[in-house]
């Protein structure tokens, strides 16, 4: 990275955990798809939450399936409409608060974009109140029917025209934002918002972006 001061032209973002907190995926995960479950079931709101947990790991986050929620209302074989479950919590959407000054600041400057691992009707939601902020946004599931790797970064940056060392990526998740976004060649900052990692490749808040560009770029 220090070789690459005033190159910087595009900054991405991941969603979920990143510019968004994960009550919206969690109410619809946690409390909506299992209180469904067991008014089909006839069960407790407990005993579905185990079993509809319990499914969900057993799937698990490499599957592209456990990230589609018509997978999950197929399954377990409930009659409703995803659209209507997620524009129930679409209020719950928390942007954290650092976010917003952050990208006008951030504007001025760079391309912004958003990379996310959710379907885009998941995104969709997500984004309403920052889509003004972002010229392209990406859905690894929905644009490339994959999960986040180094390949997805790869033909973005090949769609954007723009070499992926003139490319920062920001995200929570360890493997699909920092070290994914980092084997394609991109700039890569990790955000631990649990404080639990150290390095100058970490930041626990979206608000020590600023400084980390200042830093190394120059910008």
């Amino acid at each position: 990275m220090d070789n690459l001061k005033n190159t910087l032209k595009v900054i991405s973002f991941d969603v979920d955990g990143t510019l968004v907190n994960l009550e919206y995926n969690d109410l619809i995960w946690f409390k909506e798809i299992p209180e469904l479950v067991a008014k089909k079931m006839n069960i407790s709101f407990e005993k579905s939450l185990k079993y509809v947990s319990e499914e969900y790991i057993k799937l698990g986050e490499h599957n592209l399936n456990w990230y589609d929620i018509n997978y999950w209302i197929t399954y377990f074989k409930l009659e409703v409409s995803p659209k209507k479950i997620l524009e129930k919590y679409e209020s719950q959407v928390k942007i954290f608060p650092e976010v917003i000054p952050l990208l006008e600041e951030l504007k001025k400057n760079f391309i912004l974009i958003v990379i996310t691992a959710m379907p885009r009707e998941f995104l969709v939601p997500k984004m309403k109140k920052l889509k003004k902020y972002f010229k392209f946004s990406f859905s690894a599931l929905s644009d490339f029917k994959e999960l986040k790797n180094s390949e997805i970064y790869s033909k973005i940056s090949k769609t954007l025209n723009v070499c992926p060392e003139q490319i920062l990526h920001i995200g929570d998740h360890w493997e699909f934002d920092y070290l994914a976004a980092q084997k394609a060649g991109m700039n890569t900052i990790y955000l631990d918002r649990s404080n639990a990692k150290k390095g100058n490749f970490v930041v626990n808040n979206l608000s020590e972006i600023k400084r980390v560009i200042k830093d190394k770029y120059n910008n």
